[in-house]
């Protein structure tokens, strides 16, 4: 930030790119609608600016900052987002054809990843609960697929998309033991720095992880698109390893204006973070329990499943089970936003999940209760039907691979009716989203029971992200 700031005061004309000249040739509207700030900071890289490939001042400095406040022994910027992060932990970490353990709830961007990077995805076999999501993964499991055969690296999603998370101690311990990098989707997960020790999860840095992805614009308060990846001090992936994969994806112009909202950011954690999170947790315990004394409605709470014995939840992540007062959350998330201008993190057949932080206010969140006021007072008995007809639907068999990700994603492939695309060969990845995860990947066969959940959860107002919304059609590979 003050690098940037010296150098815009010092009057230096651009006779270089971008072609807005600092603002002189940008639109006349642009500039009244966001600022001349934005025109000033927004600057290429260049000696005075740095150079966030090859960083050797002012973005090395802020990074290396970065990686101490979060525990880490190296950390790498991007505007990309944690897609960007993912994929270069995943090219870093598994070589051509090399196998990453990982399980099921992983984001989109992995299934990218493993196209990208030729890596043969091994399903670890975790439960899935109807109302909460899937479960952590335990160091047992990883330690049973570990010794059926070599494994290049090992993935996991914490804290899921529900804020549930096991603490790492037993994973970590198992990969170190086996000599393989554990790498952490930890997208939803930066804040989780600063919150009250025995909150929360603890971080995947602080819990020993070799590599960890964080978007910093999800929870914190820079630009979205912002985010990070940390290398832990113990990891078996180099920083050089994990520098050398990143540079293959990042641009060579990158957006100062998010460089510098990360810096900024990061400041404001380090100097505020603490005790600005404290009041987040307080206050979101305070709503929790004003949430659960409405009839049917339930915030999720490991507490109060023993299936979910050694779970932690995330204090900000509020998922709210609205089935009990006969409503699917599909149908809870459309009230609030059309009748209260509410929006949710994302909506399943039982809940609606809320993310929450220090910024939000009384009127928001009493603006958000008689919204579920509503929804509690008024039940909806017929749709109690749908959603236990859909319960068994949620935990679809992991479907066979038939070849890898990226041999089925960049061969001949051809569009095909859903119906007539059972015992082929997926070339797309199909998910719903939010939350992101795939129920299909490219080289896996499509099933009878996977075209059902589909149709479930078309039908339950999901919203499906693949070549044809709709899925009146997929992609699959061509004979």
């Amino acid at each position: 930030m003050e690098t940037l700031r010296s150098y815009i005061a010092g009057g230096t004309y651009p006779f270089h790119t971008p072609g807005h000249k600092g603002g002189r040739f940008a639109p006349p509207e642009l500039v009244d609608l966001w600022g001349q700030g934005v025109f000033d900071y927004d600057l290429p890289a260049m000696t005075a600016t740095d150079n966030l490939l090859h960083p050797t001042h002012c973005v090395q400095e802020a990074q290396e900052l970065a990686a101490e406040l979060f525990g880490a022994a190296a950390t790498f910027y991007t505007g990309g987002g944690a897609t960007t992060v993912i994929a270069a932990m995943i090219l870093a970490a598994v070589p051509p054809g090399g196998t990453i353990l990982l399980p099921r709830n992983v984001h989109r961007s992995v299934a990218s990843a493993l196209v990208l990077s030729g890596a043969r995805p091994k399903f670890l076999r975790h439960d899935v609960l109807p109302q909460s999501g899937a479960l952590s993964v335990t160091g047992e499991t990883v330690a049973a697929a570990l010794a059926e055969g070599p494994v290049s690296a090992v993935l996991l999603t914490r804290p899921s998309y529900y804020g549930l998370a096991r603490e790492l101690d037993d994973v970590v311990a198992v990969c170190r033991q086996y000599n393989v990098p554990l790498l952490i989707d930890e997208a939803h997960g930066p804040h989780l720095n600063f919150l009250p020790a025995g909150s929360a999860p603890t971080s995947a840095m602080r819990s020993g992880a070799s590599l960890a992805a964080q978007s910093c614009h999800k929870t914190l308060g820079s630009l979205v698109g912002t985010a990070q990846l940390h290398v832990g001090h113990d990891s078996p992936v180099s920083a050089e390893q994990v520098r050398d994969a990143f540079n293959l994806l990042q641009t060579t112009s990158p957006n100062y204006l998010q460089l510098v909202s990360m810096d900024v950011t990061r400041r404001f954690m380090a100097q505020a973070g603490a005790a600005l999170f404290a009041q987040a947790v307080a206050d979101a315990e305070q709503l929790a329990a004003e949430i659960n004394a409405l009839p049917g409605l339930r915030v999720l709470d490991p507490a109060d499943d023993p299936r979910l014995a050694g779970h932690r939840r995330d204090p900000l992540r509020l998922a709210v089970n609205v089935a009990g007062a006969g409503w699917t959350g599909y149908d809870a998330e459309l009230l609030l936003r059309q009748e209260y201008q509410i929006e949710d993190e994302l909506s399943d057949w039982y809940n609606i999940v809320l993310v929450l932080g220090p910024s939000d206010d009384v009127a928001a969140k009493e603006r958000l209760l008689a919204g579920l006021r509503e929804v509690s007072a008024k039940p909806r008995a017929a749709q109690a039907s749908a959603i236990a007809e859909a319960t068994h639907l949620l935990q679809p068999a992991v479907p066979p691979l038939a070849m890898t990700p990226r041999e089925a994603a960049l061969g001949p492939k051809l569009a095909v009716p859903l119906a007539e695309s059972i015992g082929r060969v997926c070339a797309e990845s199909i998910m719903f989203y939010p939350p992101g995860i795939p129920l299909l990947m490219p080289g896996e066969e499509v099933t009878a029971e996977i075209v059902a959940v589909c149709r479930s959860l078309l039908a339950g107002g999901a919203h499906c992200y693949a070549s044809d919304p709709t899925l009146a059609t997929i992609r699959v590979r061509r004979p």
